[in-house]
């Protein structure tokens, strides 16, 4: 009995500071808990061997009976809509550059609040997903050793769904937010993994054509990481394309209900 309300009484307060957190900063998100033995579980061999290295000597206890918690910073209306943004026939980069600023200010946001609500839960942050490496590897399985898989944390936290473009989905956001991770020892209470409410909403196919055959590409995703090159060769400064954002915020069947 004790176990569960240390936990109750845990999640509140770490919500009240990620509120408070939020509210400092102006800027509007979610939170969410899982297990860290169900993260690592999931994620791909190279990705546990990253998790491991991070823990160190903790990673037994943590495995056994720790928690990641999953913090998201949603983007800010309008500039989702400065993606892909067409005047006649031609795109305006600069506006679209504007969307990959954006991404950066709030990847700097999360990696503000994750140490913060580390240091105050005896936490290992995990800041927000890198950048700039687009350019420095020769394929994106590359890629993947670098990081650990905050999707993997928010699908099972339940702040939203894995959507048809691999993003996560939240109910208000969309899939225009953001994600940090925490990895703790403290006794929190769990969120419950959301199954995936896309159903033949096709949004993000009908912008992407990587998406739409990424069951016969051999990795759409490297095909995403040769466009996000050509899209740099155009000024866009970080490593972003955010077309399938726009789509499932704007034209998804879920549009009248997401708002940033």
């Amino acid at each position: 009995m004790n176990h569960r309300n240390d936990a109750k009484e845990n999640t509140l307060e770490l919500r009240r500071v990620f509120q408070e957190l939020l509210d400092d900063e102006k800027e509007r998100g979610d939170i969410g808990v899982t297990s860290f033995k169900v993260v690592f579980d999931e994620l791909m061999e190279v990705q546990k061997q990253k998790l491991r290295e991070i823990t160190k000597e903790q990673f037994e206890s943590l495995y056994e009976s720790g928690f990641i918690i999953c913090i998201g910073v949603a983007y800010r209306d309008p500039i989702i809509d400065h993606i892909d943004n067409k005047v006649t026939s031609e795109v305006d980069y600069p506006l679209w550059n504007e969307y990959a600023r954006e991404y950066d200010r709030i990847n700097q946001v999360l990696n503000r609040m994750a140490p913060a609500i580390a240091s105050q839960f005896d936490g290992i942050p995990l800041k927000a997903t890198i950048g700039g490496m687009i350019g420095e590897v020769e394929h994106v399985w590359e890629y993947w050793p670098l990081v650990v898989s905050h999707r993997v944390v928010a699908e099972n936290s339940g702040i939203g769904w894995r959507g048809k473009n691999q993003l996560i989905i939240h109910e208000k956001f969309s899939c225009a937010i953001r994600f940090a991770s925490i990895i703790t020892a403290m006794t929190l209470q769990q969120g419950k993994r959301m199954e995936s409410m896309c159903g033949d909403c096709t949004a993000c196919e009908d912008a992407c054509g990587f998406i739409r055959q990424r069951d016969i590409l051999p990795d759409y995703r490297e095909n995403c990481r040769k466009y996000i090159l050509f899209l740099k060769s155009k000024g866009i400064e970080k490593d972003i394309c955010g077309k399938c954002i726009k789509a499932c915020y704007r034209q998804s069947k879920f549009q009248k209900q997401f708002t940033l």
